[in-house]
C-alpha cells in the first residue's frame, strides 16, 4: 500500500515529467454557487478551466492553457501567470498566487505552495492512499478533509495522481458535485520551456488599477525601506517551540522498523520518516526544509513545514528523542523521486 508522504513528495512540485493532454471539467447541478474574492483594485485573473474542455501542458510547477482548437488562454512559468483570455497579444500579468479559481480544475493546473499542505483545507488524508488505474496509467487515489466550518461547510475533495510522474491527473469533489479530470494524457513526450513563459507587452497589475480608476496600493516598498533604515536590515530570527508529537503513522513495517509519521498534533508541522539503513539512495528529496541522519542501524529523514528549519541544537534535542542510544553516524543519499526538469 502507498503511504500519503510517498505521494506527497511525488506530487509536491508539480509533475517531474512533461504532461499534455485534455482536461474536461464538469458540474452536476444547476443551483448557482457563490464565489468569494478580494483585490486592490485590478482586474481580477481568472483560471479558464472552460466547461468545453482544454488543452493542459504542465511541467514542474509550470502550466499552459489552451483551447480545444490551440489558442492560448493562459500561461505560467511556476511564479508569474499571464492572462491571455482578455487581449492575446497584450496578456494581463500577475502573480500565480493571485489567479482566482472559481470552479474545478485548479490543483490540474497549478500546483499549490509547500505550505498548502500545512494548512487544514484539503491538505490532510481522510483515509489511506488507494492504488488505481486510470487511463491506462498506474495512479494513486486520495480523499482530503475540508476545513470545519458550520457556516460554510465545504465537501472532501478526491485527488487522483499519476504515480509516474506526480501529476495530478482528477480532482472530484465528496459530494459528487463537480470535478475535472484528463481525458487522454500522454506523459514523458518533451516540450518546449518557451512554451510556459511570455516576453511580449503586458497589462501589470499596478496598470490594471488605474486603468480602472482606483488609484494604486499603499508604498508598501517604501514602508519596507523605512523599516529597514529605522528598525534593523538584519534578519530577524527566533528559535521557537514546536509540537512534532506525530498525529498519526500512516505507515508501519514492524519487522523491518520502518515507519513513516505525520508530525504536529493539531496541524500539519512536518512529517518524519524511517527505513533501515542502506548505501541505496533515497528517493524522499523534496524542495522544502528537509534534514536526514543515519544511525547504526537505520536512515531517518525528517520534513519541516512552514519555511521553519532547525539549527544543530535543535536536530541534535531531535535525535536524542527518536534514538538517546543510536549516535548519528552517518548520512543518507536522498533524492528526488525522478525528474528531467531543464
Amino acid at each position: 500500500m502507498t503511504e500519503w508522504v510517498q505521494m506527497l513528495v511525488g506530487m509536491a512540485d508539480g509533475p517531474t515529467h512533461p504532461v499534455h493532454g485534455v482536461v474536461l471539467p464538469y458540474r452536476n447541478s444547476d443551483k448557482p454557487f457563490h464565489f468569494y474574492y478580494a483585490t486592490y483594485g485590478e482586474e481580477p485573473t481568472f483560471l479558464p478551466m472552460r466547461r468545453g474542455g482544454v488543452r493542459l501542458y504542465r511541467w514542474g510547477r509550470r502550466s499552459r492553457i489552451e483551447s480545444i482548437d490551440g489558442e492560448v488562454w493562459f500561461v505560467s512559468d511556476g511564479t508569474t501567470a499571464w492572462d491571455f483570455t482578455a487581449d492575446p497579444a497584450q496578456p494581463r500579468c500577475t502573480e500565480v498566487r493571485n489567479v482566482r479559481s472559481p470552479g474545478p480544475g485548479r490543483h490540474l493546473a497549478i500546483t499549490p505552495p509547500v505550505t498548502h499542505w500545512v494548512g487544514r483545507h484539503h491538505a490532510r488524508p481522510t483515509g489511506p492512499v488507494t492504488d488505481l488505474e486510470f487511463l491506462g496509467r498506474r495512479c494513486w487515489s486520495v480523499d482530503l478533509a475540508p476545513r470545519e466550518s458550520r457556516n460554510m461547510p465545504k465537501p472532501s475533495l478526491r485527488l487522483i495522481v499519476d504515480a509516474d510522474s506526480g501529476a495530478v491527473l482528477g480532482q472530484h469533489s465528496g459530494d459528487g458535485i463537480d470535478g475535472a479530470a484528463y481525458t487522454d494524457v500522454t506523459v514523458g513526450e518533451p516540450l518546449d520551456p518557451s512554451l510556459f513563459t511570455w516576453d511580449g507587452p503586458i497589462v501589470t497589475d499596478y496598470e490594471s488599477r488605474g486603468d480602472a480608476g482606483r488609484g494604486d496600493t499603499p508604498d508598501m516598498e517604501g514602508a519596507m525601506q523605512w523599516f529597514r533604515e529605522n528598525i534593523t536590515a538584519e534578519p530577524i530570527q527566533l528559535p521557537v517551540m514546536t509540537d512534532f508529537a506525530p498525529r498519526f503513522v500512516d505507515s508501519l513495517d514492524r519487522q523491518t522498523g520502518a515507519f513513516s509519521a505525520i508530525l504536529g498534533p493539531d496541524r500539519s508541522a512536518g512529517w518524519l520518516i524511517r527505513r533501515p539503513r542502506s548505501a541505496e539512495p533515497w528517493a524522499v528529496k523534496t524542495y522544502g526544509g528537509q534534514i536526514a541522519w543515519s544511525t547504526r542501524r537505520f536512515d531517518w529523514a525528517c520534513q519541516i513545514h512552514g519555511g521553519g528549519t532547525l539549527d544543530a541544537a535543535g536536530i541534535s534535542a531531535l535525535q536524542q528523542q527518536l534514538h538517546p542510544e543510536e549516535p548519528a553516524t552517518g548520512t543518507p543519499q536522498l533524492v528526488f523521486g525522478g525528474s528531467d526538469e531543464p
